[in-house]
C-alpha cells in the first residue's frame, strides 16, 4: 500500500520530467510548465523549489550586468531576494524555439521584477525581456544553464500591452 501511495506521488513529477522527448512543441509546454511551478515556489518562499531547476553550472545574468556563477550563487541570490518584502515576479511568455531531440530550448519572456527600493523601502518594478537556455538530459528534467535578463527601456515597456493572464509569483 505504502509502494503505491508513493508511486502515485512521483508520477505527476516523472510524467513532467519525460515530457518533451522528440515534439519541439511539446518541450516548450513542459519548459513553461515548469516555470509556473517556479514561479509558485517564488510566491510561497520555497528556496528548494526555485533553486532545483538550475544545473550546477548555471549562469544567471542580471540586468545590471553582474554575473551569478553555479547554482549555489544563484540560490543564494534568490535566499536574498525572498528576504525582501516587495520581491515579486511576474511572467509572460513570448515565444521559444526547442531542438528536435528534445535536448535543447530557448524560451523569451517578458519579467515585471518588483523589489524594495534601499533608500525608501518602497516596491520598484523593472521591465526585463528574459531569454532562458534549458538543457534536458534523458530520462532527466529540463534544467536551466543560462538565464540572461536585459531591463526595458521605458519607452518600450509602456508601448507593450499588458497580458492578459501572466505567470505571476507575488
Amino acid at each position: 500500500m505504502k509502494k503505491l501511495y508513493l508511486a502515485g506521488l512521483l508520477a505527476p513529477a516523472l510524467l513532467l520530467a519525460a515530457c518533451g522527448g522528440g515534439d519541439p512543441a511539446e518541450s516548450i509546454d513542459a519548459i513553461r510548465h515548469t516555470e509556473m511551478a517556479q514561479l509558485e515556489s517564488i510566491a510561497s518562499k520555497d528556496l528548494v523549489g526555485i533553486a532545483r531547476l538550475y544545473r550546477d553550472d548555471a549562469r544567471l545574468v542580471r540586468p545590471d550586468g553582474t554575473v551569478l556563477e553555479g547554482g549555489a550563487a544563484i540560490a543564494e541570490a534568490y535566499g536574498d531576494l525572498l528576504e525582501d518584502p516587495n520581491f515579486a515576479l511576474t511572467m509572460e511568455p513570448v515565444s521559444g524555439w526547442a531542438s528536435s531531440d528534445g535536448e535543447l530550448a530557448v524560451v523569451t519572456s517578458l519579467v515585471q521584477f518588483t523589489t524594495s527600493d534601499p533608500a525608501t523601502g518602497e516596491a520598484v518594478t523593472q521591465s526585463l525581456d528574459s531569454q532562458t537556455v534549458w538543457h534536458r538530459e534523458t530520462g532527466a528534467t529540463w534544467k536551466i544553464i543560462s538565464a540572461y535578463n536585459v531591463a526595458r527601456q521605458p519607452e518600450a515597456a509602456s508601448a507593450e500591452a499588458a497580458p492578459a493572464e501572466p505567470f505571476a509569483a507575488q
